[in-house]
C-alpha cells in the first residue's frame, strides 16, 4: 500500500466512525462489559456513555493517529486523553469499531505494529 493510499484509508475509516459508530454484531456490549471488568469504566456505564468517550477521542484535533498493521491489514488507531486517562480507539479500514480501551502502560504504542502518522488535525488539513 502506498503512503497516499494508507493516509486515505485511515482518513476514511476515522471519518466513518466520526459520523456513526458501528460495531460488529454483538461486539458493542461485549466490549463495554470487558472495559467495566478491567476497570477502564465504572460499573453501571452505559453503551451510550462508552460511545461518548469514543466520539470524544475520534473528534479531538490533538489526538494522535496511528496505523496498526495486523497480518497485513491496516487499522486506524486514534489516541488521546479523556478524563485523565489515555484512550485508544481502533477501527477497521471499513470504519467498523474494533476496540476502545485505556492504555495502561507508557510503552504500549512502541510495538512494531504501530506507526505514528501525526495528529488528527494534520489529517483534516
Amino acid at each position: 500500500m502506498s503512503e497516499a493510499d494508507l493516509w486515505l484509508t485511515i482518513i476514511e475509516a476515522i471519518g466513518r466512525i466520526q459520523k456513526q459508530i458501528r460495531w460488529k454484531p454483538g461486539k458493542d456490549i461485549e466490549h463495554l462489559e470487558r472495559r467495566i471488568k478491567k476497570e477502564h469504566l465504572p460499573v453501571g456505564t452505559t453503551l451510550g456513555e462508552y460511545e461518548a468517550i469514543i466520539k470524544t477521542v475520534v473528534n479531538c484535533s490533538e489526538a494522535l493517529v496511528y496505523s496498526y498493521d495486523w497480518e497485513g491489514t491496516i487499522y486506524a488507531a486514534v489516541v488521546t486523553d479523556v478524563n485523565e486517562r489515555r484512550w485508544l480507539v481502533m477501527m477497521s479500514p471499513e470504519g467498523v469499531m474494533e476496540t476502545a480501551f485505556v492504555i495502561d502502560t507508557k510503552d504500549y504504542l512502541e510495538g512494531i505494529e504501530y506507526t505514528l502518522l501525526g495528529t488528527l488535525q494534520g489529517f483534516e488539513a
